[in-house]
């Protein structure tokens, strides 16, 4: 069984981001229980992203992308700080819906 324990790598190293960069833009972190040491952080706006991949130091040329089927572009890097794996996800905003005309 898991504990809550088992994620003090990620704790230690959400601390260490904190005190380093206090200024990164607010982004949506978690842990997950089947994979403790590990932080998703979720941007949804791609400066953001770019701010957490400069300060996390992730190879702009490891930066997986794809276009969702909602037409958003979904980026994703890795990085390694403080001891834990810092998985980075970015998102373009939502594509706007095309505006229809009545007939």
């Amino acid at each position: 069984m898991k504990t809550l324990a088992d994620h003090f790598t990620t704790f230690d190293a959400l601390h260490a981001l904190a005190a380093e960069y206090p200024l990164l833009p607010a982004a949506d972190m978690r842990t997950e229980s089947n994979a403790p040491g590990d932080l998703l952080v979720s941007c949804w706006h791609l400066d953001d992203f770019e701010l957490w991949r400069e300060a996390l130091h992730a190879d702009p040329a490891g930066i997986e992308f794809e276009v969702t089927a909602h037409g958003r572009l979904h980026l994703v890097a890795e990085a390694r700080f403080a001891g834990a794996t810092v998985i980075l996800h970015g998102y373009s905003p939502r594509a706007s819906q095309p505006k229809v005309e009545a007939a």
